[in-house]
């Protein structure tokens, strides 16, 4: 099978380089999304967005439906890979695993009315992001905690919507000195692993 795989998510999608002060970004051929769309036959679009959370106001919800709606008029198969959470723990105080998994069944299910959807030609795939470590970014160990439990928190919600879901927060994924960002050998290991689950579809 082959088709389009749109990965939508945030600085780990994009490619981001914390080594770099100017916001540098790693070579296509070294993004995981870069490696994926190398070892297969599928379309791979990076639509990752630096410090993207969940989208949850109705102007965030519609303008990605909206792409949604357009990435469905490609050749399908196509499949919106969704992989967001990190951000939003470490942007609002106190949230919680629980908090992101709500927000993210939300933004999901609007994904999930679009016609784009109710046609068949898109289809969703929720994956939960890697785990943070304690770093430069992540100096409190509730952060680590917190989403080290995205992955079953996620999994509930994506049982309740009937969609893919993978706990990619499972796979040990190597970070920089932030916590955060993957380093190199972490985007080919989560390459790795993303071709694993996209050769089975």
């Amino acid at each position: 099978m082959s088709g389009t795989i749109i990965c939508y998510g945030d600085s780990n999608t994009y490619g981001y380089d914390p080594r770099s002060f100017a916001g540098g970004r790693y070579g296509k051929n070294i993004r995981w999304t870069g490696i994926l769309e190398e070892g297969t036959d599928w379309n791979v679009k990076n639509h990752g967005v630096n410090g993207r959370c969940i989208p949850h106001t109705s102007s965030q919800i519609r303008f990605a439906c909206e792409q949604a709606e357009n990435w469905g008029e490609e050749e399908g198969p196509v499949w919106m890979a969704v992989m967001l959470g990190t951000n939003d723990l470490l942007q609002e105080p106190g949230f919680t695993a629980r908090d992101a998994a709500m927000r993210m069944e939300s933004f999901m299910r609007k994904l999930d009315g679009t016609e784009a959807v109710k046609r068949g030609n898109l289809r969703l795939w929720l994956l939960s992001p890697p785990c943070m470590k304690r770093g430069a970014w992540v100096e409190e160990e509730r952060l680590c905690r917190e989403s080290e439990k995205l992955g079953q928190e996620y999994r509930k919600a994506a049982e309740r919507l009937g969609i893919k879901f993978t706990d990619t927060g499972k796979w040990e994924i190597p970070v920089l000195f932030d916590g955060v960002h993957f380093s190199e050998e972490g985007h080919r290991k989560f390459a790795d692993r993303i071709l694993e689950a996209v050769r089975r579809f």
